[in-house]
């Protein structure tokens, strides 16, 4: 079986560091403009394409201007390949105009250090078969295109969904891919941008990225993953957002941090 995720994000080779790609519009935002998940997932995956090292250790991409479906070009050039650490500049052009730009570092785990230092503790939440599907009464069409590729638990619904926003710009719960993808790095590196922006529950519905970069903390599979999404400010028409993620077991697995432009 092929998943959603995967069949959206695979880039053929064209030529040595030169991928051709399909956009869809399957994972548009309410703006009608690719999700920056998405596009950060295929830049990543033509990085792991056209190396040796098996996962992802960061992505730092810049959107500079929005995509729309149809043919486009991953170009993928090595800065530095390395023992531990391989990092590549990526960049996602249409029409030979750059839209997406990205910088990559890969490495492979087993030749990783054993240190560890950790306070990040998963907030308690109800298992996700006990949560709260909050889009469960949503027809179809009023439901963004990006957020169908998602399936949510969370303990309650927020307060801007049920119209009665709550002035808390936080959000925690549980997410995997609509059609149960099982989760892993890559995976991760779509689901960090997967969530409406959290200061809707401050009234502001729109929302777009202009830069995002996400670090991978191991290599994991999980059915679910538990997510943390903060807003901690918004000044002169921005605002930043932080994610955290833990798998099943309760372990850290990636986090983000964004910066974007309110419209």
């Amino acid at each position: 079986m092929t998943h959603e995720l995967d069949a959206a994000t695979w880039s053929e080779p064209v030529s040595p560091g030169r991928r051709s790609v399909d956009l869809t519009d399957d994972w548009n935002t309410p703006a009608g403009t690719a999700n920056g998940g998405y596009l950060l997932a295929i830049l990543l995956r033509a990085a792991l394409a056209e190396s040796d090292k098996p996962d992802p250790l960061s992505v730092a991409v810049t959107y500079l201007k929005p995509t729309r479906p149809g043919p486009a070009v991953v170009s993928v050039t090595p800065v530095r390949e390395g023992r531990r650490v391989s990092t590549f500049t990526v960049v996602l052009s249409q029409g030979d105009v750059p839209i997406t730009h990205g910088v990559v570092s890969l490495h492979d785990v087993d030749l990783a250090g054993s240190q560890q230092h950790l306070d990040d503790v998963a907030p308690a939440l109800p298992a996700p078969d006990d949560g709260i599907d909050p889009m469960a009464d949503f027809p179809d069409e009023l439901v963004p295109a990006v957020a169908r590729r998602y399936t949510t638990r969370h303990a309650a619904v927020p307060g801007w969904i049920a119209g009665t926003p709550s002035g808390d710009p936080t959000a925690h719960f549980w997410i995997r891919p609509v059609d149960e993808r099982p989760v892993d790095a890559f995976a991760a590196g779509a689901i960090v941008d997967a969530y409406p922006p959290v200061l809707a529950d401050l009234g502001e519905l729109a929302s777009s990225t202009i830069q995002l970069t996400v670090h991978f903390w191991r290599r994991f599979t999980s059915d679910w993953v538990q997510m943390e999404v903060i807003s901690r400010r918004a000044v002169d028409g921005f605002h930043d957002e932080d994610v955290r993620l833990w798998d099943q077991q309760g372990r850290l697995v990636a986090t983000s941090r964004q910066i974007a432009l309110l419209a």
